[in-house]
């Protein structure tokens, strides 16, 4: 999978035409602004299960990322893909291959979509090619973490064949609010 490449073109289910490729250097400034976008969700909304982006992400921050992950995907340590409309990221997905020689069989899931763009289509299309991108590349036992009140997703991750396997009682403390972690796990093999 080389980056810019295009993986796929779809209409989502409000009819926009969505763009899901590979991210690349040309992607910096769009990657700034969905951080930042994502980031003033948070701020709003303490149920958004994103733990990271903890203020306003800068640009050498996410040249940082951007460069993590391009040099990631040289060395297949990353399947990385961004769903993109109209020229904007509106969603993000990657599974980042553990590092231990016996355990490099195994990836760790994250996926984020801005608001607006969720319950459309776009996050089970993300999904679904990151982790077809993930089999190929020889990673196929995917964990995730998820916020239990999450129902959303949680469905989603059990459609796409995750099972949860856990739950981290208070594992995210948002001012006043505690949050359950569930962890879930899918076996790429048996889909």
């Amino acid at each position: 999978m080389r980056h810019g490449e295009t993986e796929s073109k779809f209409v989502s289910e409000d009819g926009r035409e969505v763009v899901i490729r590979a991210l690349t250097r040309s992607d910096l400034d769009a990657l700034v602004k969905f951080a930042n976008k994502i980031s003033r969700e948070k701020g709003v909304n303490r149920e958004l299960g994103i733990v990271s982006l903890d203020g306003r992400a800068t640009k050498a921050d996410e040249r940082k990322f951007l460069n993590k992950i391009l040099e990631g995907a040289s060395r297949r340590e990353v399947v990385s893909l961004a769903a993109i409309v109209d020229g904007d990221i509106v969603g993000h997905a990657d599974v980042w291959r553990r590092k231990p020689r016996d355990v490099n069989h195994t990836g760790v899931f994250g996926i984020v979509l801005r608001d607006g763009y969720r319950g459309v289509g776009i996050g089970e299309r993300l999904m679904t090619e990151v982790l077809r991108g993930s089999k190929k590349m020889g990673v196929w036992l995917v964990e995730l973490t998820v916020f239990a009140i999450n129902e959303r997703a949680r469905h989603l991750y059990e459609k796409l064949g995750f099972k949860e396997v856990g739950v981290v009682p208070d594992k995210v403390v948002r001012g006043e609010r505690h949050f359950d972690e569930i962890v879930m796990y899918a076996d790429l093999m048996k889909r």
